[in-house]
């Protein structure tokens, strides 16, 4: 872990537990750490739809979660619904976070990529190769990609979308950021979605975006590059994945 980052002045973007984290790492690294939070959760449109996915759960033979966000959001509800699954549902967590998080609440984790923490990840592994006839429950919000639940169905997996949560622009006074970043006092960003960047291009209004968009942007796989340059980021750099460690050990590469 880095432990000197020279008073570098970052803005955090993720949201508001993990950001939280993030910026007392930051801090501990002798960084100057801002936290902006560019996405907000709520829960989904149809909730009927979520309880009834919510009752089915137990049929299926693996329920794959998405993000931490897709397991602090749907976790009470799926207790309430299943206080013990049957010994066949299997879970499997998109990345280390997520998996954490699943152990934290008292699940076994079968599976989890070690390096690529993205649908691509989990669909590389070897569970999740020949699927005919298996049931598979994907929790997710409303409106992420598709790529995972289209793969996993042309393998033959009769795919179950449980949507826990929502994801919306947060409403808050924006002018302190506005404010640091017209006196040049916000060295790097941070950002972990594809959502969060367009956020934040949103929240801070055309007339911050000459200066926003030269500021170096941090995110987490080529994807997100690929995103954030499209929406008119000039700097971005990437991480080797989601974890703060991987975060503050490019900052750290950058300071020095």
């Amino acid at each position: 872990m880095p432990n000197d980052l020279g008073g570098m002045t970052v803005l955090v973007t993720r949201p508001r537990r993990p950001g939280q984290v993030l910026c007392r790492l930051l801090e501990a690294a002798n960084a100057v750490a801002m936290h902006l939070p560019t996405l907000d959760f709520l829960p989904p449109h149809d909730i009927d739809a979520l309880r009834l996915a919510l009752l089915q759960l137990g049929e299926q033979d693996w329920l794959i979660f998405v993000s931490p966000q897709a397991v602090s959001e749907s976790v009470p509800a799926i207790r309430a619904a299943w206080p013990c699954f049957p010994s066949t549902v299997k879970f499997a967590a998109i990345g280390a976070g997520t998996k954490a998080a699943l152990q934290q609440a008292g699940y076994h984790v079968a599976v989890c990529p070690e390096l690529n923490w993205q649908s691509e990840g989990l669909l590389a592994l070897p569970a999740f190769q020949s699927l005919t006839g298996q049931k598979m429950a994907i929790i997710c919000g409303e409106g992420g990609r598709d790529l995972l639940a289209r793969t996993l169905a042309a393998r033959g997996a009769r795919v179950t979308p449980v949507v826990a949560y929502r994801r919306v622009l947060p409403t808050m006074d924006v002018r302190p950021y506005r404010s640091a970043l017209s006196q040049g006092k916000i060295e790097v960003m941070v950002a972990t979605s594809c959502e969060g960047v367009k956020n934040l291009k949103t929240l801070m209004g055309e007339q911050a975006w000459p200066l926003l968009k030269v500021i170096p942007l941090l995110v987490i796989s080529e994807r997100m590059k690929a995103s954030a340059q499209a929406e008119g980021f000039q700097v971005v750099w990437v991480a080797r994945n989601a974890s703060h460690e991987a975060i503050l050990a490019v900052l750290a590469q950058k300071k020095g």
